[in-house]
């Protein structure tokens, strides 16, 4: 396998965020995509890493940065509290105009395609304060797939774990085919 298409898979390590009705747990849920993701990059030949739930997300960043992949992926579901009107997927990313940006761009683009209502969408956001954004020596991307403590969306991403998985891991292919 080259080096140049390795990925560093890092789904949620929050046990404790529960989500609306049947969901369970953000960490389940998103480790539960994560399968799927690591199943379909592997398949297509790319080098796959991925965090362990019982890390903290400094040893999450800590151990990305000593492998040195090519990209690192942070998979999360969101959560807005109060009401849990908020919808739709979003992604992180540090800046504009960078190999970061062209990787979140990429995965939401497929998530874009599958999540049921358009105009719920969220986009990319750009920041700065989200530690393993900021703190990932490779270009980096922290999607939020959909809000799951919005019933609707809960129940989205439950029924939808492969379909969400694939999406994702057709976004990281796009992304390396851009880099040819």
């Amino acid at each position: 396998m080259e080096e140049n298409r390795s990925i560093y898979l890092s789904p949620s390590l929050q046990e404790w965020n529960i989500g609306a009705n049947d969901y369970g747990t953000e960490e389940q849920r998103m480790n539960q995509v994560a399968d799927v993701v690591e199943r379909e990059l592997r398949n297509r030949g790319f080098m796959v890493y991925r965090n362990k739930p019982e890390q903290t997300l400094k040893e999450v960043v800590d151990e990305s940065n000593m492998l040195r992949p090519s990209i690192h992926v942070a998979i999360h579901s969101n959560a807005s509290g109060g009401e849990a009107t908020a919808r739709g997927p979003e992604i992180y990313t540090n800046r504009p105009d960078t190999s970061g940006d062209r990787l979140a761009l990429d995965i939401y683009d497929e998530i874009e395609k599958i999540y049921p209502d358009k105009e719920a969408s969220r986009g990319v956001i750009y920041t700065n304060s989200l530690y393993e954004v900021k703190n990932t020596l490779a270009p980096s991307a922290l999607l939020e797939v959909a809000f799951h403590d919005n019933p609707e969306d809960a129940k989205w991403i439950i029924d939808n774990i492969e379909n969400i998985g694939r999406a994702i891991a057709k976004g990281i292919e796009n992304y390396f085919v851009g880099l040819s």
